[in-house]
């Protein structure tokens, strides 16, 4: 479970992960600004963007956060300024104040909210916890988050 918490954290504080997409024989990565939300990860982008448009045929992904890589799902939750979605633009902006304000460089007005449910987190630890003299985690881990949350 502690390393559940981490990945959260993780998501809490850092201001980009790298989200990786995949369709067809194509795999590519770029950085997005999560939002932790409900064991979930939360973001906005353009439904013409490339990353939209993987997702959308092919809701399988991952997430690489600090020392993390968590296997996620994503779910479409519609567009970012309708009403529906007024929970969701509040919690975004207590982390990114200003996200849907008009005129801001990639603004979320246009955009589409996505979530992303993590099903499995990977990563490497230290042996009984304890980082080795070289500093290099060596032991392997996976997670089965569907089975806990």
């Amino acid at each position: 479970m502690d390393k559940i918490i981490q990945f959260y954290e993780i998501i809490k504080n850092e201001m980009s992960v790298t989200l990786a997409t995949a369709l067809d024989q194509s795999v590519t990565m770029r950085f997005v600004s999560p939002v932790y939300y409900k064991k979930s990860i939360l973001f906005f982008t353009e439904p013409e963007s490339l990353k939209y448009r993987q997702l959308k045929a092919n809701p399988n992904c991952c997430i690489g956060a600090g020392n993390f890589f968590a296997e996620a799902s994503a779910e479409f939750l519609g567009s970012t300024m309708s009403d529906h979605n007024e929970e969701l633009r509040k919690v975004y902006c207590e982390k990114f104040p200003g996200a849907f304000d008009e005129g801001v460089a990639l603004g979320g007005r246009t955009a589409e909210f996505i979530l992303l449910k993590p099903t499995r987190l990977k990563g490497w630890a230290f042996k009984d916890g304890i980082p080795s003299s070289d500093g290099i985690p060596t032991v392997p881990f996976e997670i089965e988050l569907t089975e806990i949350q």
